[in-house]
């Protein structure tokens, strides 16, 4: 009887080193790699007369994913950085938005920099600002 309470006292010992090690080797083995990207949610309110983005700012190396809401009574152009392609442009775009209408669009941002954006109603310019990437 004595023998057999040792001999469980050790397995179970023999049993709980074991998953100690399991768990630790599992841990050791995990990939050295940086950090993910971040991802950025940035809210652009437009009403008639300005723009309210929030936040106005993000971090080189994230994708970030702009909401556009035109709460205005007018249709608004909103645009951001160079709509251009090709060599010498940076990376930007333009949305037409009816009012009450919600546009998403999704940019991977690659450069150090500012980048700026404005508003129009038809012609006129209505506002206008900075989106930093730092």
């Amino acid at each position: 009887m004595v023998q057999s309470v040792s001999m469980r006292a050790a397995l179970l010992g023999i049993c709980a080193s074991a998953a100690a090690l399991a768990v630790a080797g599992s841990a050791a083995a995990a990939p050295q790699t940086t950090n993910a990207p971040a991802i950025f949610t940035v809210k652009v309110t437009i009403s008639d007369k300005k723009i309210a983005m929030t936040p106005a700012h993000a971090v080189r190396g994230s994708t970030v994913t702009f909401i556009l809401t035109n709460r205005g009574k007018k249709t608004h152009t909103f645009v951001i950085g160079d709509v251009k392609r090709g060599a010498g442009y940076g990376q930007g775009f333009a949305q037409v938005l009816r009012p009450n209408q919600q546009f998403t669009k999704v940019m991977f941002l690659d450069y150090r920099g500012s980048m700026k954006f404005f508003l129009r109603s038809g012609k006129t310019l209505t506002a206008r600002g900075t989106f930093r990437i730092t």
